[in-house]
């Protein structure tokens, strides 16, 4: 049974069930220019199965437009495992259908991370550019699904 829809305002309307979905992501509060988003994602197939389809990781969570990616932080909490899975960190428009960047913050990480691993990112994609849209953070399974897995990404950025 569908209980969410875009409506004709553009607004993405929730409803029964899934209006009461616990969120995956926040915005830490800071001082200074830099500004921090962080997504806690569990990596089964039957949350982000194996395609070319860019899942959206939190309806309430937006990336704001005219800001400055500095960097992602990718922290494992539970040991990634799938044979050769890997995935891409991206952008969404507010639209839901137009791809801004499927690999804006990260490309092709793979399975078999160990827990308690910390990595940094400064090549992605956008990473160094302004954003010029407001848009979803993006999740794509490239080449076989996660079997498990809890990761923890922290993209860091500031108004220029």
């Amino acid at each position: 049974m569908v209980q969410s829809w875009l409506d004709n305002s553009g607004l993405y309307q929730v409803y029964g069930v899934d209006q009461t979905t616990t969120s995956k992501a926040g915005e830490y509060k800071t001082f200074g220019e830099l500004r921090e988003i962080e997504f806690s994602v569990t990596l089964t197939a039957a949350a982000f199965p194996f395609g070319a389809t860019n899942y959206i990781l939190d309806d309430n969570v937006f990336f704001p437009a005219g800001v400055r990616i500095q960097e992602v932080e990718t922290y494992t909490e539970t040991a990634t495992a799938g044979a050769t899975a890997t995935f891409d960190l991206g952008l969404m428009r507010t639209d839901r259908t137009t791809v801004t960047s499927a690999t804006a913050f990260l490309t092709g990480v793979a399975s078999g991370v160990a827990a308690g691993s910390k990595v940094v990112t400064t090549t992605g994609g956008l990473i160094g550019t302004t954003t010029a849209n407001v848009n979803h953070v993006t999740l794509r399974v490239n080449v076989a699904n996660f079997t498990a897995g809890v990761v923890k990404f922290r993209i860091r950025y500031y108004k220029p």
